[in-house]
């Protein structure tokens, strides 16, 4: 028995040496760079023992490692998604429910080593990877379903059987490493691996992460996906210079991000980023962009094809050590608070804020610019912002857009008002993508038959009821930042290239609680007539030139001084098909201008004081 023991205490002083060794050296990496061991891809294994303290140091860290084991549990029992298409004709989502379910899985086993979550990561992998295909004529199903299955193989490459390791290895191949050397060869400017859009990012993300993955089989294929990956993400990337707009809206702002987010990462801890995608102009930004454009109570301007819901992504961790900024690490701390509080919808990669948590704090800020411009070249946007410590200070965020450009619509000019903490103004977000004629962008497309999707919807112009042209555009031309009643014009002209010679809408600041609309028109017939909209949700009460909007006990004012003679009239907003999505409670406030000559102004003061 003394023997024994002896011989036991030697094995396990070696066991420790080897150990130690291990956790001194530089990790191993191959000719690319790319770490020879698993897991490499965004949670490194030398990145492990700083967050198990984290979890025992810090109480928020502590409640999502709680979360994320009870949705572990949670997951483990669910049955398998099966193959099948929804009304879209794709199975985006099933491969987005695998991103969160692989990923919660391997990462509660890599943090508790439970082999429940073990198995059930490998009884998906085994179900996905026996998929037909990944949908590859729908790439962004085959782009989410490879990160999901990437992420699981490498962070459970240690553990999972040989059969299993075999399959998913020769399914990422087949599915991704193959298909997309023949897009990067063949594909055109519109091919999804080279477009302007989110798709560019979010494919070139997951073939990034596939390749990653099985690397040490496919070195020369790995090779060739990171350099195209580099040289065709710019293509979508350039569209956030210089102020990190995403002109697609805040929707496909968290889209993008959360994927770009991962190949940031990934690439950086395997190589570095050669192509310096971090770099780009506007990208430093975007994260700053995204939540000082967020009004005081928090809602998102959700313009173009989005929803009304706040992006939750990890990413915002990522970017924040990225680019030191405290400011959006502490910022997301509290979002995450409430996304858990709440009960929130997570994003599919929401496991990843335990691994990517930052605890940096900001210095205590100085007040809010009264304006802000966010230049881009497709969608600008403008910000006012009143003395958020008075009473009734109002926010306004409006656009600038061309229509023709992905997931637009005809809003251009269009903005959000907010004062104390209610939005007088709405946007009515997207509609049904399986509408017919949906995505028909022509100046007579059927896009625009649909009520969300046109100028009647939004906080604009239009002219003898005619749609916003859809191949015009509106730009600031003018700013005034530093006035003392700040001030920034749109140039609106184009959209309107049937009905006006040019048409100027000004936001000008007028006091912390006041903003005022100006609308200057030059009329190509002094017979038409230019109508001034509002859409809703308040209660309205008119009476002339004046409204008065009651919602959550509170009021708000509006005024139209210019021309003599307008009135406001409300009417319930329309559905224009039964196909649509339903409106409730949207009431469209309008105001019929005549000019009696070819050139006018509209003005309309709103306040939260009353005069």
């Amino acid at each position: 028995m003394k023997t024994n023991f002896c011989l036991t205490l030697k094995k396990c002083s070696l066991a420790l040496l080897l150990c130690v060794g291990a956790l001194s050296c530089t990790p191993e990496r191959n000719e690319q760079g790319i770490l020879t061991e698993h897991p490499r891809l965004l949670f490194t294994r030398a990145e492990e023992p700083a967050v198990k303290r984290l979890i025992k140091e810090d109480p928020l860290a502590a409640e999502l490692a709680d979360t994320l084991r009870s949705q572990a549990d949670s997951i483990a029992q669910l049955p398998q998604i099966p193959y099948k298409f929804d009304k879209y004709g794709n199975m985006l989502w099933t491969s987005r429910a695998y991103v969160a379910r692989l990923g919660t899985l391997a990462l509660a086993y890599r943090l508790y080593g439970d082999e429940k979550y073990l198995r059930a990561a490998n009884e998906a992998l085994l179900w996905v990877c026996n998929f037909p295909d990944w949908d590859p004529k729908h790439y962004l199903d085959t782009a989410e379903m490879t990160t999901a299955v990437a992420i699981a193989y490498d962070w459970l490459f240690d553990a999972l059987p040989e059969a299993t390791k075999e399959l998913v290895k020769n399914c990422i191949y087949k599915n991704a490493v193959s298909k997309v050397l023949r897009e990067y060869a063949y594909g055109g400017p519109g091919s999804w691996a080279k477009r302007e859009t989110n798709w560019n990012v979010v494919c070139n993300t997951g073939m990034t992460l596939g390749a990653l993955a099985v690397a040490e089989d496919y070195p020369q294929e790995t090779d060739s996906i990171l350099k195209n990956a580099a040289k065709y993400m710019p293509n979508c990337l350039k569209h956030f210079a210089p102020d990190g707009v995403c002109y697609e809206g805040p929707g496909y702002w968290g889209y993008t991000n959360s994927y770009l987010a991962l190949y940031l990462k990934a690439v950086t801890d395997n190589g570095g980023d050669k192509g310096n995608i971090a770099k780009l102009p506007g990208v430093s930004k975007t994260a700053l962009f995204y939540k000082r454009t967020l009004t005081p109570a928090g809602r998102i301007f959700n313009f173009a094809n989005s929803g009304e819901g706040k992006e939750n992504s990890p990413a915002f961790f990522l970017f924040s050590k990225l680019y030191n900024q405290p400011e959006i690490a502490e910022w997301y701390r509290e979002e995450l608070k409430q996304t858990l509080c709440k009960r929130i919808p997570q994003n599919q990669n929401f496991y990843l804020a335990l691994p990517w948590f930052n605890t940096a704090t900001a210095t205590a800020s100085d007040s809010l610019p009264r304006m802000e411009v966010y230049h881009n070249d497709i969608n600008d946007l403008v910000v006012f912002n009143g003395d958020r410590k008075k009473k009734g200070s109002v926010f306004l965020i409006a656009k600038g857009g061309e229509p023709s450009q992905a997931h637009q619509q005809l809003d251009c000019g269009t903005f959000l008002l907010e004062a104390d903490s209610v939005c007088w103004t709405e946007e009515l977000g997207a509609d049904d993508y399986a509408l017919p004629g949906f995505w028909d962008y022509a100046p007579n497309g059927k896009r625009w038959e649909y009520f969300r999707n046109n100028n009647f919807s939004h906080n604009t112009l239009h002219i003898d009821r005619h749609l916003q042209h859809a191949s015009g555009e509106a730009f600031v031309c003018e700013e005034h930042p530093d006035a003392s009643q700040p001030s920034a014009t749109l140039n609106m002209t184009s959209l309107y290239q049937d009905k006006a010679e040019s048409v100027f809408r000004t936001f000008t600041l007028i006091d912390d609680c006041t903003m005022e609309v100006t609308d200057k028109v030059e009329l190509l017939n002094a017979n038409s007539t230019a109508y001034f909209n509002i859409v809703t949700k308040a209660q309205v009460e008119t009476n002339g030139n004046k409204a008065v909007l009651t919602r959550n006990g509170k009021q708000f004012y509006m005024e139209i001084t210019a021309p003599a003679g307008a009135v406001f009239k409300t009417f319930p907003a329309p559905k224009l098909s039964e196909k649509e999505y339903p409106l409730e409670g949207v009431q469209i406030i309008e105001a019929a201008c005549r000019f009696g000559k070819t050139e006018g102004e509209i003005t309309v003061r709103m306040s939260s004081m009353p005069k």
